[in-house]
Formats: structure tokens, C-alpha cells, sequence
């Protein structure tokens, strides 16, 4: 092969090259929602909200032997109600969902299982044990929204000491007035 058979070939191999690199990208459904909600952060939950999530959930839990399906479908919409306080979206569930399986990829999923088994409920197309895993699989997102965060830490700190500063400014004003 002469040298310039060998600088056309040279030539051609960096133009495809090139071809190839300057195609636009096409993201994946999959790094749509990651990119979309990557600045979403968590809202705190307060002690008291805390234990009340937990307690409902424990709640719907003591009741799924008698009533499976009404358990699932309680789940779905605690699941909801908890996801929207922690600020993700309040918008369409779908979105919700994205959002969710952007924060936690590994745990989403409990979600979708779960809404789809509540469906399934409601329209008797599905057995206890299916629901029993839903309901599982939906825990494991629920424990991952319902956790102390170090923003929620930092939150409650923050809060108490606006809250002892607050006392000590009252104190001072109440000192204040009574010696005039």
C-alpha cells in the first residue's frame, strides 16, 4: 500500500470519527429523571410528623390480614403523602416516581410495585401474597423517606437554636420592662 493509500485511509478513519462523535446525544430514559431532579433535596420532617407516618404505617400494616387490599391502597397514598412532605413532586404520581427513583434508584421501584398492586386490588386481579410483597417492597421506600437525613439533623439544630434565642430575647424584654 502507497503512503497516500495510507493518508486517504487516515483521512476517512477521522472523518467517521468525527461523524460519529458530532451525532447528538440521545439520552436514555433511565438518566432523564436523574438529570431532571438531581437538585432536588429533601424537606425535613419534624420529630412528631415522623412518628405519625410510622405509626400509620404500622397501622395499615396490623390491618392487611383482614383487609389486604384496602392496606395496599392506604400504602399507595401514604407513600404519596410522605414523598410530597419530603418535597417531591405533588404533580402526577408518574413524576413523582421519576423523581423518587432519581433519589433513591435501588428503592423506586417499591414504589411502581406497590401502585400497581393496589390497582390490581381494586380490581380483584390479584392474591394476598402479591400484596404482601408489594406492601414489602413499598416499606423499603417508605423506611428510606421516613429516615433521619443530615439535612433533617441540621434542620432540628437550626430550629433549636432559633428557638433558644427566641427564649433568651423574651427573657431580656421581659427583664427590661419590669425594671422601668
Amino acid at each position: 500500500m502507497s503512503i497516500s493509500a495510507l493518508a486517504i485511509l487516515g483521512v476517512a478513519v477521522v472523518l467517521t470519527v468525527a461523524l460519529v462523535l458530532a451525532r447528538p446525544v440521545k439520552w436514555t430514559d433511565a438518566s432523564r429523571p436523574r438529570r431532571r431532579f438531581r437538585r432536588l433535596s429533601m424537606k425535613p420532617l419534624s420529630d412528631d410528623e415522623r412518628d405519625q407516618y410510622v405509626a400509620l404505617w404500622a397501622g395499615l400494616q396490623e390491618r392487611f390480614v383482614d383487609s389486604p387490599a384496602a392496606s395496599v391502597a392506604r400504602a399507595v397514598e401514604l407513600l404519596d403523602q410522605l414523598a410530597i412532605a419530603r418535597g417531591f413532586p405533588a404533580g402526577p404520581r408518574e413524576d413523582r416516581i421519576r423523581a423518587l427513583a432519581a433519589v433513591f434508584p435501588e428503592r423506586a421501584q417499591g414504589a411502581l410495585v406497590l401502585h400497581r398492586a393496589g390497582a390490581e386490588a381494586v380490581s380483584g386481579q390479584t392474591d394476598s401474597e402479591s400484596l404482601r410483597q408489594a406492601l414489602v417492597e413499598g416499606r423499603a421506600l417508605f423506611e428510606e423517606l421516613v429516615a433521619v437525613t443530615a439535612q433533617d439533623r441540621a434542620h432540628s439544630a437550626a430550629a433549636a437554636r432559633r428557638h433558644r434565642a427566641r427564649r433568651r430575647t423574651s427573657v431580656r424584654r421581659t427583664g427590661q420592662s419590669t425594671q422601668t
